[in-house]
């Protein structure tokens, strides 16, 4: 019994050992497999690539319905809130040394009913404009020591000088940027169009935008930063950039300036600043001037802005915030005119969704220095942003 045994297990490890040995023959058939075919092109090939440079897509959508009442008319339109529309965005990472990265950003925005296009007699869904459109087309190099250089299609160094806000209402309501919730919508006079409408009146002269630029930006120091950008048609822009805390009290800012004479302006002066107080009040006002060209009708038009928030947690699901807010625009379509309006905002934070649901109200004002003045606009904007 114990020679059948034995020999049994002879006979049981040589089946292994022969086992063994056809799987090895066959794992070296398959890598030269694998090998014919990396050299064998033709759309046959095997490729193995070290990825040098990490990619993260995220984005959000941001869908709103608007009532609005004109003083002719009124009526209901569901919109792509314009304020912070719906986007997708690509950013690519890496590092170069331990100094130096590299990024890239690829963001493309929809304009399906987008509410600074439409108008209450407006019915039709993309505005004759492309479903999505470019934001961002750039590339970055980052230094920890020198700075950041930006090259590409991006925001420009003044950009977002005028709309520093810490109240967190910014979906709903952000520093004077009325337009972009109605700019299309036109003023009435006895049942009738007066000729101006709420993008002509309202500006917040935030900078100058989104360009195909140059731009460098410094290292921080002690919270600020300076940004100059030169961009196409031999425009150019600077801007210093502020953020810091003082004993649990934020602080936020921004100074713009913008030589631009390819847009119908010499110069713009402009600015904002924004202050969070620990127990959730927050104080933010903002101000601009341009100077125009006069040879083409040109005017100088200035912007004034104040807003009031409040942040707290009382519903469970995250922060609740709310808002009231002023602003003032003189003599930007005709010399003597006056725009302002009024508005107040509550955005409440659903964080386990990443999502924003909020609801604000405006009324806007335009007083003309020639002819009756307008119906003043009513305007109710509700929505939510939903972040990936």
């Amino acid at each position: 019994m114990a020679v059948r045994h034995n020999w049994a297990l002879v006979t049981l490890a040589g089946s292994v050992a022969v086992a063994g040995s056809a799987l090895a023959q066959d794992l070296n058939a398959l890598d030269k497999r694998v090998k014919a075919l990396e050299k064998a092109g033709g759309g046959q090939s095997v490729q193995r690539s070290k990825k040098s440079m990490s990619l993260t897509v995220s984005g959000h959508v941001n869908r709103a319905v608007q009532f609005r009442d004109n003083g002719t008319t009124s009526g209901v339109l569901h919109v792509t809130n314009n304020l912070s529309r719906t986007r997708v965005r690509w950013v690519g990472t890496g590092k170069i040394n331990d100094d130096l990265t590299a990024g890239t950003k690829i963001e493309l925005g929809n304009q399906s009913a987008i509410s600074s296009g439409q108008d209450l007699g407006d019915n039709a869904d993309a505005n004759g404009a492309a479903a999505l459109d470019e934001r961002h087309i750039e590339f970055t190099i980052t230094s920890k020591t020198l700075g950041k250089l930006w090259v590409g299609q991006g925001v420009t160094a003044s950009e977002d000088t005028s709309e520093y806000d810490l109240s967190g209402t910014g979906v709903a309501t952000l520093n004077g940027d009325i337009a972009s919730l109605a700019g299309s919508e036109a003023f009435q006079v006895n049942n009738a169009a007066q000729g101006r409408t709420v993008g002509d009146v309202f500006d917040n002269f935030d900078g100058a935008g989104r360009r195909d630029r140059i731009r460098y930006d410094t290292p921080k120091f002690a919270g600020f930063r300076v940004a100059v950008s030169h961009h196409n048609a031999d425009s150019w822009d600077a801007g210093l950039h502020y953020g810091g805390s003082f004993g649990g009290v934020k602080v936020a800012a921004g100074l713009g300036y913008a030589d631009d004479t390819t847009r119908n302006f010499n110069q713009t002066i402009n600015g904002s600043a924004s202050v969070l107080l620990p127990l959730g009040l927050s104080f933010t006002v903002g101000a601009a001037s341009r100077s125009s060209d006069s040879d083409l009708g040109g005017t100088d038009p200035d912007w004034l802005y104040g807003k009031i928030g409040y942040r707290f947690t009382g519903l469970g699901m995250g922060e609740t915030r709310l808002a009231v807010e002023y602003s003032e625009v003189n003599d930007l379509a005709a010399v003597d005119e006056e725009a302002s309006y009024f508005g107040v905002a509550a955005v409440q934070i659903i964080e386990d969704l990443s999502a924003e649901l909020y609801l604000s109200y405006h009324r806007l004002d335009l007083d003309v220095s020639v002819g009756a003045n307008p119906d003043d606009i009513d305007l109710v904007t509700a929505g939510a942003r939903f972040k990936f």
